[in-house]
């Protein structure tokens, strides 16, 4: 990825995998949109059914969305708890 002033892009990134049909996993997606947005971080959302984020699923063994990837590094899967998602926020 593109280095920013002061860090790597990807470092600030916090990728979610969502599944488009899954309404949990997009009320998911909209939450961490928001707890990022206060932190300064940047969230992209990613179809499990496109083929970046099959990549992400075969690369990381995803097997649950929401699924949580901070610097190519799977942080959470399944129920998104926002604790787990905080313990990469320093790194971020």
């Amino acid at each position: 990825m593109e280095e920013e002033a002061g860090g790597a892009k990807e470092e600030r990134e916090v990728i979610i995998l969502v599944s488009p049909i899954c309404e949990p996993s997009l009320d998911a997606a909209r939450r961490l949109k928001r707890w990022a947005r206060q932190r300064g971080l940047r969230v992209r959302e990613v179809s499990a059914l496109e083929p970046e984020g099959q990549s992400y699923i075969l690369e990381l063994g995803i097997r649950k969305v929401p699924a949580i990837i901070v610097g190519g590094k799977l942080i959470s899967e399944g129920k998104l708890e926002f604790p787990e998602v905080s313990r990469c926020a320093p790194k971020c």
